[in-house]
């Protein structure tokens, strides 16, 4: 994709432990198979993993199983289960924190927590290198507060921050290829600096849900429309049950507790507060992070998955405390409110062209094409992997268009499906500067492009219901 230059895949939301894990299902029955599988999978494995955690410090199997839900099952979760299979398993996020703190507890050893962080930490680099990163941002803010709130724990603090600094060579070593590919090899990957701050949390978002979530998601849509990012990244929806199980908890706990949940929402809310799409001159704690190596790159939205991670937690030792039935009551009115609505079903967008016969008939082999619809919601690259990869393209979608590409300001409002004036001329000039040897347009590409591209003059045929435009001359490769 995005030839000539292409895009490095070390900076995209490539998943290479995932595709490992579920190559049998790829190879029987298609990437597609795989991914829907994988992101079944993912919620129940987070809620899994919560549970392990949650039982490891609560020692009741009922309040374990109802906070394990509460990560496994969030708003955070429901938001990417239809867009971000990376950001969607997060099932090694409480693993890493009982191997923590198993270790502070006297419970494991040095050299099977030096293990067990770096291979899951390197296995985490393998789902999502911005979980990774946030996870060890998370980390390091916890450790330091509960080195300022927990003196009693200082010793053991200090013992778990020296199996880390083992880890972190092992963990390298691991990570080795990944890192080569990240940083030994060209990319000019960037996002566009507005992101942070578009992608942050709408305060009034931990008390109105969006419609994701089941129960008054569609409700309160005339609100919760205005809140920043897209629908897949308003991850903030606590709703008011949790709220009250989180408030009631941290009355009664140490002071690191509060502090760490604090520093969590804040952080989520990006780097100045945005109410409304409306930023504030209120800078906030994210701000920081802006001037920092991949955190830099991360989105404070996604932030939410360590509060849910800590609301899962408070709720299980709070069920844990008492037998009162007011409790799960209560309880069971938080798992209602986050009930995840069921997530929108699409059509897979099959077309009889791309199949590699059909490109090889008409095509040849290694051709580099420029496919319409084109953008953020083609399903270009669908057909490109239906073709067994037959072909080269100068589009596509992963994380970003190259920087290359974002200088180009008509082509990126092509990109988010937006024609105006100069689009035709300037994606003509993009397909000729890219070497674009022929352009398919596929029905249900914008009327206009389809004229367009017909009064380019360029030969056309018509096949399996695509027109298919071959450049007039040979163009370098």
């Amino acid at each position: 994709m995005w030839q000539p230059g292409g895009l490095n895949l070390g900076w995209t939301t490539s998943v290479p432990v995932l595709a490992l894990l579920a190559y049998p299902i790829t190879a029987l029955f298609g990437p597609l198979a795989a991914y829907d599988a994988l992101m079944v999978a993912a919620p129940a494995c987070a809620a899994l993993s919560a549970y392990a955690l949650c039982l490891h410090l609560c020692r009741k199997p009922g309040a374990a199983l109802v906070g394990g839900w509460v990560f496994g099952f969030s708003s955070y979760t429901a938001a990417h289960i239809n867009e971000h299979l990376n950001l969607e398993w997060t099932a090694l996020l409480p693993l890493l924190v009982l191997v923590a703190l198993r270790r502070m507890q006297g419970q494991g050893k040095r050299r099977g927590t030096v293990v067990a962080l770096a291979l899951l930490l390197a296995a985490q680099a393998g789902i999502a290198i911005e979980l990774l990163a946030t996870s060890c941002l998370m980390a390091a803010l916890a450790w330091l507060l509960a080195w300022w709130r927990l003196p009693d724990w200082r010793k053991r603090l200090w013992l778990l921050a020296q199996d880390v600094m083992l880890a972190a060579p092992l963990t390298l070593l691991l990570l080795a290829p990944l890192l080569w590919a990240m940083f030994g090899r060209p990319h000019d990957l960037a996002l566009p600096k507005m992101w942070p701050e578009f992608f942050s949390i709408d305060p009034l978002n931990f008390f109105f849900p969006t419609f994701t979530t089941w129960l008054g998601g569609h409700a309160f849509m005339p609100l919760t429309s205005y809140f920043g990012g897209t629908w897949g990244e308003q991850t903030g929806y606590l709703g008011l049950p949790m709220m009250f199980i989180v408030w009631r908890y941290l009355r009664r706990a140490s002071g690191f507790a509060r502090w760490v949940f604090l520093c969590t929402m804040l952080l989520s809310l990006g780097p100045v507060l945005v109410i409304h799409s409306s930023p504030t001159f209120l800078i906030l704690p994210w701000r920081i992070m802006l001037s920092l190596p991949l955190l830099n790159k991360a989105l404070p939205a996604r932030m939410m998955v360590y509060a849910f991670l800590l609301a899962g937690l408070f709720t299980a030792l709070w069920l844990a405390g008492t037998t009162s039935r007011w409790r799960w009551l209560a309880a069971g009115l938080a798992v209602m409110w986050l009930w995840p609505a069921p997530a929108p079903v699409e059509a897979i967008p099959v077309q009889r062209f791309f199949n590699k016969t059909e490109i090889m008939q008409y095509l040849g082999p290694d051709r580099r094409v420029l496919v319409l619809p084109w953008g953020i919601k083609s399903p270009s690259m669908y057909w490109q992997v239906t073709s067994g990869f037959s072909y080269s393209q100068v589009g596509g979608y992963l994380v970003f268009p190259p920087a290359r590409v974002q200088a180009d300001g008509v082509l990126m409002k092509l990109f988010f499906d937006m024609i105006g004036p100069d689009t035709l001329a300037d994606l003509k000039a993009y397909a000729l500067a890219s070497g674009v040897q022929d352009v398919i347009v596929v029905p249900g590409t914008d009327p206009r492009l389809a004229a367009g591209i017909a009064g380019w003059g360029w030969p056309a045929r018509q096949v399996d219901g695509v027109s298919l435009y071959t450049a007039p001359s040979p163009n370098p490769q």
